[in-house]
């Protein structure tokens, strides 16, 4: 099978499409043959610093790459009870095995994975890792009705899923995006869009009761200034040279929570991954596609992601027709 090889790691990487041996499921597993994967934020943080990745899962380094995937189940092993050949199958793959970038993969019947409706199609459908990310800012908020959040960044594959997680919260949102992205965060149901590049964002005077930086990006006298005496910020990374580094670690001596980076809960992908799917087909969350490569230009994908401009997700094609 062919699968987009990682032949060197760290800044001057490499990644070249070869023949490598189908898998074959073991007791528990399924064979998926992949139609659509994607290239993301963690996957290039994974190219880049595979030791530091490493360090977090504690799982040995892979040469394969690629978190989300949809596809077809083709085969499945022994004790399998959920799946069978033939289901259109969507996720995200396990870190302990290679990843989805590739015409096949092997995936633990245990792992998230839900079936695709039948209204949405392979291209669409790999959405999950950053809708679950997303999920985890949106349960520590507890969101409800009532309440009012600001996502700065909300073009980016998390940020498109937290205005829709929110929405169906029934949150009031406010999404900050480029010029370019306005059209998106309108189509996606944000209630307000804030063009970041225009005089109209810095002169802001709402607060709001929850603000998420769901790119890295937003500068502290920004989210400082937009919170409520007892609102909470939210943000996916410690921003440009740790700047947020300080307000998270106070946050977390004090236990006031103010500041956070909001992980799911552990345990709760599978159930997540079933939630997910009943929103897509009830049509209440959407992928966002910014682009589409085939799977012999997956090199010039990560290029793209790496620059930081993509907006939703960047999906690989590997075999949509």
């Amino acid at each position: 099978m062919k699968a987009a090889v990682v032949t060197r790691f760290g800044r001057r990487w490499s990644i070249e499409v070869a023949e490598v041996p189908k898998p074959v499921p073991a007791a528990g597993e399924i064979l998926v043959r992949v139609r659509a994967a994607t290239v993301n934020r963690s996957d290039c943080g994974e190219l880049l610093h595979p030791l530091f990745q490493r360090l977090i899962t504690r799982q040995p380094r892979r040469s394969v790459l690629g978190m989300d995937f949809a596809g077809e189940v083709e085969a499945v092993g022994d004790s399998v009870a959920n799946f069978r050949p033939g289901d259109r199958v969507f996720g995200m793959t396990a870190w302990a095995g290679n990843g989805g970038q590739a015409e096949y993969v092997c995936l633990p019947e245990t792992a998230p994975i839900a079936a695709i409706p039948a209204n949405v199609s392979f291209d669409q459908a790999p959405v999950f890792e950053g809708a679950y990310y997303a999920s985890g800012t949106v349960a520590a908020f507890g969101l409800k009705p009532g309440h009012s959040i600001l996502i700065y960044g909300a073009s980016g594959a998390i940020g498109t899923a937290a205005v829709q997680l929110a929405k169906h919260a029934g949150a009031n949102v406010t999404a900050v995006v480029p010029t370019q992205h306005i059209g998106l965060a309108r189509l996606l149901g944000a209630d307000r869009v804030i063009d970041y590049t225009m005089p109209e964002f810095s002169q802001l005077d709402d607060r709001f009761d929850f603000v998420l930086d769901a790119v890295g990006k937003m500068p502290v006298r920004h989210w400082q200034r937009l919170l409520k005496p007892n609102g909470r910020f939210a943000l996916t990374d410690l921003g440009s040279g740790g700047r947020d580094a300080p307000f998270l670690l106070w946050s977390a001596i004090t236990r006031s929570g103010k500041v956070s980076v909001p992980l799911p809960p552990r345990g709760s992908a599978q159930n997540f991954v079933h939630f997910l799917g009943a929103r897509m087909e009830a049509g209440e969350f959407r992928a966002a596609i910014d682009r589409k490569y085939p799977l012999d230009r997956i090199a010039d994908a990560y290029r793209y992601v790496l620059t930081g401009q993509k907006a939703g997700i960047v999906v690989i094609d590997v075999g949509l027709d």
